[in-house]
This record gives C-alpha cells, structure tokens and sequence, in this order.
C-alpha cells in the first residue's frame, strides 16, 4: 500500500448524535462528520465507570453490543475490554464498513436506547475519550465481512502520534509492523491501525496521529500471543524506530481483557 498519502477525497456527512454519550445532560444535536466516503470507519472509546453503576453499564452496553452485531449487516466489529488493572475501566473498538454505516448505526432503536441510560444513570466518572479513523492496509475480504468474535483474548488500544518530518518512516516501520504481524503470527488475531478523523462535538480528528486495535489469543486470557508478537522481528525493528525520539508526544497504549460471554 502506498504509505504517504492512503486518504481518499473527504465528504462531509451530516449526523444526528445523542451526545449524551459525552455530555449526558444534552439532548440532540446535528453534528458534521469527515471522512473517506469509502473507506472502513473504527472507533476506539474510552470510559470510566462508577463503581456503583458497573453492573448496570455492563448489561446496557452489551445490550447495545449484541443488538448491533445481530441486526446490523454492515457493522463489521463491537469489541468491548475491560482495564488488565481497574475493573471499572472499560474500551470499545467498533468498525463499520464506511461512514453512511455508522450513521445509520447512531439512528437504530438500540443505540439510542444505550443513549437514554446513559442520560438518565450518568455513569460515567469523567466524559469518555472517542477516537475515529478509517482503516489502512486491510484487504476486501477483512472489509467486507464481520469479524469473528473470540473469547478470552487479550486487546489492546492505542494512540500514537508522530512527528510529520518522521511520517513516511512511521508509515514504512508500522506497514512491516502489520504485515509481519496478520502473516506469520498464529496467536495474533487482529492488527488494525488508521489515521484520525473529525466529528465534530465528537471527536476532533488530527493529522499525523493514528490509532490503533490489536487482539491476541492464547494462555493468560491472551497475553500469551501479546508476549509473542512483542518477541518478533518485526516488532523488534518497531522498538528500534522508537528509539529515534520520533513522536510529538509519548504514546498512549491501554491493555485490556476482551469480554464475552
């Protein structure tokens, strides 16, 4: 894939969000959203749960979550982690096949009843941290079917962000990164990454900072295909890129264990 400049033409595509799921005292609001017209969408979400609304959060997201992959045909992936550390902690990834998909999945019954819990329990402790962006380097078959649902894996989300004098270097070392990874890894099951993009009152998008999604399987609820993957020569020459003192700011990398029933 070509590692400078993967970004199709941009299209806005206008939205009708509760954003309630950042600000659960708001009601509707139109929000503008930009992105590649046909490229995969991910979202990577980050929020912390009051203890005392645990077990309510859990059985409405999961809710939100089943509903979701059953009766939505071009939802692709909803991934729901809790923190290796803090049991309240809790991160989604969710991928749909463009951003028309998303959109419709923000206007199903569903989603909007996740969204009146949250408006009505409030239980979140601080507003939950949403990063979008469209998928890079993943092939029609990955794209255009739903991924498949593993229990007791090991995830983990992350957020990086280099600097744009470095940029085609990062795109070449994370490229081989991916590659090496989806190839030649039995225990890895999933390596998606892409560049941020904007919905507004969402999520600001920003150049020259990625995301990512990765799932392990294997002993220790999946650590063991992480430990793995971290003793690969392909991560090895991503560890050496690292000491380049490439990024604008220090990465962001949250594990966590992928819950299923």
């Amino acid at each position: 894939a070509n590692i400078t400049t993967m970004m199709a033409a941009s299209i806005t595509v206008v939205l009708l969000l509760t954003l309630q799921i950042l600000h659960p005292t708001n009601s509707f609001s139109t929000i503008t959203m930009t992105s590649s017209p046909s490229q995969p969408l991910a979202l990577n979400l980050k929020c912390k749960v009051k203890p005392t609304h645990r077990t309510k959060f859990l059985t409405a997201i999961q809710a939100n979550q089943q509903s979701t992959r059953l009766t939505e045909p071009n939802n692709l992936q909803f991934v729901i982690g809790q923190d290796t550390e803090d049991e309240n902690t809790f991160y989604f990834h969710e991928e749909f096949v463009n951003c028309e998909a998303f959109q419709e999945h923000m206007e199903t019954e569903h989603f909007k009843m996740y969204s009146a819990f949250v408006n009505e329990e409030e239980p979140f402790e601080e507003p939950p941290v949403i990063c979008l962006y469209n998928l890079r380097e993943e092939n029609d078959d990955v794209v255009s079917k739903k991924r498949g649902v593993h229990k007791k894996s090991f995830g983990l989300n992350v957020n990086l962000y280099p600097k744009a004098s470095v940029r085609d270097d990062f795109l070449k070392v994370i490229s081989d990164n991916k590659q090496g990874t989806d190839t030649i890894e039995e225990l890895a099951l999933q390596y998606s990454y892409g560049e941020s993009t904007t919905i507004d009152g969402i999520s600001e998008g920003s150049t020259n900072t990625f995301h990512f999604h990765e799932q392990y399987t294997g002993k220790d609820h999946g650590k063991e295909g992480f430990d793995v993957h971290a003793s690969m020569p392909h991560f090895a020459a991503w560890e050496e890129f690292v000491q380049t003192d490439p990024f604008e700011k220090d990465p962001e990398v949250f594990f966590f264990k992928i819950i299923e029933d």
